[in-house]
């Protein structure tokens, strides 16, 4: 009797297992601790696989908001318990796989899957050539984790799922709890924009980090209030509450991504297609390269501090694009003209995933570095230490120009499949994952932030539900109580 494939698989993946199990009792008795962590993780994406995605990936957006992070060993931190859900369900993703290749037919036919697949190959690729091979292959891992848990678990959600907005229900609760003490806390420090950095610990890394975490959210509490008419006025003061929150946590970038991301919204409901977009994109960023010199004399020339202490919003507004006067713009520069030289130095391949923050400084030049640079990568002052603080520059320097464009490429085609449904059927939820894709695009050319779990599911997200909505034929319906026709 033949054994089919999938028993096989199955059964070889236990026989590791076992052998991993054995040998670690056996040799490596001190890392029991870690390998109990991974076992439970494996079974517990197992039992994932069994008890459906739709069960779990709420709570894995559930938990976004409350986890916090942990130091593990030595440098290791981990966010817990979020990073232990992604992990299971990333491995829960992989058996699925196996046992029910089918439940994948609608997602590995997208153009964009395959390009994601690409930008990780070249990702790979560019580990074999590393400064810091450890630090890459960490690197590289906890890319295809998030990758594969985000955009995998969250197909299979939206897949079976009939009410895809209530995947937020959960998060809005948490959220409300962790706003709600970080608004509290940063009233002890009268609203002192000096501790807006710090008053988001434990939840939150940092100001800038929750802000994009707003930013992406603030559109589904609306999108709730818009389907739910018995507590319409709930979600809106919640909404109003994130807004006010956002303004406090003083995130320029932040802030102008939600506009930016509102403006883009406003256009593709006014009749904005794809081919346009596409249009109107490239000739700003022609024209921006084609003044490229005089913009940069501009923007030095401007004297607008955020940081002054009597700074006005208009000094705050206008200091966005000051790197004369404003210390974290211009170490964004210093930071930006790096990678770019890193590049130039290894267009193909790239430094190697995560090693920007540790390769960077011979890159610097003393005429571009500021008081809150830094010369080495240990013991780094809160509030100066970071990498690239752009998604974009910070592939093109570490993995090179071919996953830099799988990553444009893939983010473009994202933009394609959602101006594909927005445009063949009215959809609210559309609108909402529109916004937050188009704020966390827009976001990345000021900070990076994929390597967080808060923030790298807000990409993938989008472009899971983009897929499963056009795969269906026919928008999930939203409420029952509502119709999105």
């Amino acid at each position: 009797m033949m054994v089919s494939v999938k028993r096989f698989s199955l059964s070889f993946i236990a026989a590791v297992l076992l052998a991993l199990t054995v040998t670690i009792l056996w040799k490596y008795q001190g890392y029991f601790i870690f390998f109990m962590a991974f076992m439970f993780i494996i079974s517990a994406g197992v039992l994932i696989s069994y008890i459906g995605f739709e069960n779990v990936f709420p709570i894995l957006i559930f938990s976004l908001p409350i986890s916090v992070l942990l130091p593990i060993s030595g440098e290791t931190t981990l966010q817990f318990p979020s990073e232990i859900i992604v992990a299971a369900i990333a491995f829960g993703v992989f058996i699925h796989w196996i046992r029910r290749p089918d439940d994948f037919s609608g997602l590995f036919n997208k153009a964009e899957v395959w390009w994601l697949v690409f930008f990780l190959i070249a990702t790979a690729v560019s580990v074999l050539f590393s400064e810091m091979i450890t630090v890459s292959v960490k690197a590289f891992i906890i890319k295809s984790v998030y990758a594969v848990a985000f955009l995998g678990g969250g197909f299979l959600f939206f897949k079976k799922s009939k009410q895809p907005a209530q995947l937020f229900n959960g998060l809005l609760f948490t959220l409300s709890i962790v706003a709600v003490i970080i608004f509290t806390e940063h009233a002890r420090f009268d609203f002192a924009k000096g501790v807006a950095n710090y008053v988001t610990e434990p939840f939150f890394r940092d100001h800038t980090i929750y802000s994009a975490f707003l930013v992406f959210i603030i559109p589904v509490v609306f999108l709730s209030g818009s389907l739910k008419s018995s507590s319409k006025w709930f979600y809106w003061v919640l909404g109003f509450a994130l807004i006010a929150s956002l303004l406090i946590a003083s995130s320029r970038a932040a802030l102008l991504s939600f506009v930016v991301a509102l403006l883009m919204a406003s256009l593709v409901r006014f009749g904005l297609n794809f081919k346009y977009f596409i249009i109107i994109s490239g000739v700003a960023f022609v024209l921006m390269l084609w003044n490229s010199e005089s913009l940069l004399y501009s923007a030095k020339s401007i004297k607008a501090d955020s940081n002054a202490r009597n700074a006005t919003l208009e000094d705050q507004t206008i200091s966005v694009v000051s790197i004369s006067s404003d210390e974290s713009n211009a170490e964004r520069y210093n930071r930006w003209v790096c990678a770019w030289r890193m590049f130039e130095a290894k267009p193909f391949t790239g430094f190697g995933p995560g090693t920007y923050q540790f390769v960077y400084f011979p890159f610097q030049r003393i005429y571009e570095m500021t008081p809150i640079s830094v010369s080495n990568p240990y013991n780094i002052r809160k509030g100066r230490g970071g990498t690239a603080h752009n998604e974009y520059l910070l592939i093109l320097s570490e993995s090179g120009i071919i996953a830099a464009v799988s990553f444009l490429t893939l983010i473009l085609l994202t933009y394609r499949r959602a101006f594909q449904i927005i445009q063949n059927k009215a959809n609210p939820m559309a609108y909402a994952m529109l916004i937050g894709f188009t704020s966390l695009t827009v976001h990345s050319v000021f900070n990076n932030f994929l390597d967080t779990d808060k923030i790298a599911v807000f990409f993938y997200l989008p472009m899971a539900y983009f897929i499963t909505a056009l795969t269906k034929q026919a928008e999930p319906a939203l409420n029952p109580e509502v119709s999105t026709e």
